[in-house]
C-alpha cells in the first residue's frame, strides 16, 4: 500500500506503509502530520489511522489537539489534493451557454437565405445576392474548420450546410437571371433597330 504524507506544507510520497511507519517511529514524520492513500476521502492526521499505529511508532509527547471541525466543503479541509497516479482523460462535456462560433453558423444561414431571395430579383439583386452569398460561404467554411477543433459546434453544421447551399443557389440564380435579362435586352434592341 502506497502512502503520501505532508511535512512542513509539502506533499511527499508515495512511500510503502512499512517505510511510513518507520518514519513515524523515528519522529521524521509526526503523528500530527497529514497522510493519505488511495481510497481515502481526504487527508487526515497520522494519529487517526489505525494501520499506521504500531508498537514502534512514537507516542505523542503532548496531548493530542482536539479534532479540527469538518468544513461544509470537504475539498477545502486541506491544501493538499490526492495525487493522480494515472490521469484518465475525461470525455468532452460542453459548457452550458453560448457556443463560440454558433453566431457565424446562424449568419451563414441568414446570409444564404438573403442571397437566394435577392437572387430571384434578377439583376436588381445581383450585388446583394453575390455579396451575401460570398459572406455566407466564408462564414460557413470558418465554422466547419472550427467544428473540427470544437465538438460543441457539430450541432451547428446543419445551419452551415443550408447557408452554403442557399448562397450558391442564390448566386447562381442571380447570375442566370442577369444573363437572361441582358440577352433579352440585346434581342429587344436588335429587333427595334431592324424594324422600319
Amino acid at each position: 500500500m502506497q502512502w503520501y504524507y505532508s511535512k512542513n506544507g509539502t506533499q511527499l510520497g508515495p512511500v510503502p506503509q512499512a517505510e511510513l511507519v518507520a518514519k513515524l517511529a523515528s519522529g521524521e514524520v509526526s503523528l500530527y502530520d497529514l497522510v493519505w492513500k488511495d481510497g481515502m476521502a481526504d487527508w487526515i492526521p497520522a494519529s487517526r489511522v489505525p494501520e499506521l499505529s504500531s508498537s514502534s511508532a512514537q507516542a505523542p509527547t503532548a496531548p493530542a489537539p482536539p479534532p479540527a471541525p469538518v468544513p461544509a466543503d470537504p475539498s477545502s479541509a486541506t491544501p493538499y489534493v490526492p495525487p493522480a497516479s494515472n490521469p484518465v482523460p475525461q470525455p468532452y462535456s460542453p459548457v452550458p451557454g453560448p457556443v463560440p462560433g454558433a453566431g457565424k453558423a446562424t449568419a451563414s444561414l441568414v446570409l444564404g437565405i438573403v442571397a437566394l431571395v435577392t437572387g430571384l430579383c434578377g439583376c436588381y439583386g445581383l450585388v446583394i445576392a453575390i455579396t451575401c452569398g460570398i459572406l455566407a460561404i466564408v462564414f460557413g467554411n470558418q465554422v466547419k474548420k472550427e467544428a473540427a477543433l470544437n465538438p460543441a459546434l457539430h450541432g451547428e453544421l446543419g445551419k452551415v450546410k443550408a447557408g452554403i447551399i442557399t448562397a450558391w443557389i442564390g448566386i447562381g440564380i442571380s447570375v442566370v437571371f442577369t444573363i437572361v435579362l441582358f440577352a433579352l435586352g440585346a434581342v429587344s434592341a436588335a429587333m427595334q433597330q431592324g424594324s422600319p
